[in-house]
C-alpha cells in the first residue's frame, strides 16, 4: 500500500473521529434535578447546544478534468537515450507511438470532463459555521494525445494533435472535512453566499493501471437560497487541489479540479423554537 493511501486513509479516521466528538456532545448537558422536566427544558440557553442543527445535502453537476502531464516538442536535434521518450499506455504497457519520434511528439495526458454526483452532512456549531463531512464520485475519460507529423522530413511539414490512447473508465473519489461559513452579513435578495475551505483524501482511478491517492486541500464558495422552510437550493463552485503522481516524470505534479453543482440541502435544527427566536431577538440588539 502507497505512503499517500496510508495518509489518505489516518486522515479519514482522524475525520470520523472528530465528527463524532461533536455528534457525542448534541446532547445538553443535564441540569440539577427539578421536580418538573419541562421546566428544566425550558430552562436550557443556546449555549448548552454544542450542536445547533444538522443538514443533509445531495448535488449533481460537472468536473472540469485536467491535465497532468504536458510535455512540449523537442528540438530537432535532440539525441534521445533507450527509454527517454517512453510514454506508459493505459494498458500499463509502453506506447508504441512514443517511439516514433518526430513522427510522434509533444504527448500530453489529460482527465476530460465528466459528471459529477455527491453529498454532504453538515453540523452547525455557532449561527453562520458548520463542520461538512462530504463525499463525492466523478467520471471522466483519461485521454493521451501526441502532436503527429506525417513525414517530418519533408516540405512543408504538417502537423496535428491526435489521440494515441484512451481510458473512458477513468474516475474520481473523493472524502474529507470542510469548515464552511454562511455569510449572511452579506445576504442579496435571499441569497447567501457560502464560503469554505476543506482537506481529505482522493482516489483517481484507472480501468487497469494502479489508483493515483493523495491527500487534497479545497476552497468553495457557493450561493443558496431557502425555497420552503428548511430546504435550500444551492449553487456551488469547488476547486480541488493535489499532487498527481506521474509514472513518466517519476514524481507528482500539482493538478486541480474544478467542480460546478447545483443541489439541495434540507435543515434540520437541534435547537428548540422559542430558545433560536431568544437568541436570534438577543443578537439583533
Amino acid at each position: 500500500m502507497k505512503f499517500s493511501t496510508i495518509l489518505s486513509l489516518f486522515l479519514a479516521a482522524c475525520l470520523t473521529g472528530g465528527a463524532v466528538a461533536v455528534l457525542a456532545q448534541d446532547t445538553p448537558p443535564a441540569k440539577e434535578t427539578t421536580v418538573d422536566p419541562d421546566a428544566a427544558e425550558t430552562d436550557l440557553q443556546w449555549g448548552d447546544y454544542t450542536v445547533k442543527a444538522y443538514t443533509l445535502s445531495f448535488w449533481g453537476g460537472s468536473s472540469s478534468g485536467a491535465t497532468y502531464l504536458e510535455l512540449p516538442e523537442l528540438y530537432f536535434r535532440t539525441l534521445l537515450t533507450p527509454g527517454a521518450s517512453d510514454v506508459v499506455g493505459y494498458d500499463g504497457e509502453v506506447l508504441p507511438e512514443s517511439r516514433q519520434w518526430p513522427k510522434y511528439d509533444a504527448p500530453v495526458k489529460e482527465i476530460k470532463a465528466g459528471d459529477a454526483f455527491g453529498g454532504r452532512i453538515g453540523i452547525y456549531i455557532a449561527d453562520d459555521f458548520h463542520l461538512d463531512m462530504l463525499a463525492s464520485y466523478a467520471k471522466g475519460e483519461a485521454v493521451t494525445s501526441m502532436i503527429y507529423t506525417e513525414d517530418p522530413d519533408g516540405a512543408p511539414n504538417k502537423s496535428e494533435r491526435v489521440v494515441v490512447d484512451s481510458d473512458p473508465g477513468f474516475k474520481v473519489y473523493k472524502g474529507g472535512l470542510a469548515l464552511m461559513y454562511n455569510a449572511t452579513p452579506a445576504t442579496i435578495f435571499g441569497i447567501v453566499p457560502r464560503l469554505g475551505f476543506g482537506l481529505g483524501g482522493i482516489i483517481n482511478r484507472f480501468s487497469v493501471l494502479e489508483d493515483k491517492t493523495a491527500l487534497y486541500l479545497e476552497g468553495s464558495l457557493g450561493m443558496h437560497y431557502e425555497v420552503v422552510n428548511n430546504l435550500e437550493l444551492g449553487l456551488q463552485v469547488d476547486l480541488t487541489n493535489f499532487a498527481f503522481q506521474v509514472d513518466e516524470l517519476g514524481y507528482a505534479n500539482m493538478t486541480n479540479y474544478t467542480t460546478y453543482s447545483v443541489g439541495l440541502t434540507w435543515f434540520i435544527d437541534r435547537v428548540p423554537a422559542p430558545v433560536r427566536a431568544a437568541h436570534m431577538a438577543e443578537e439583533k440588539k
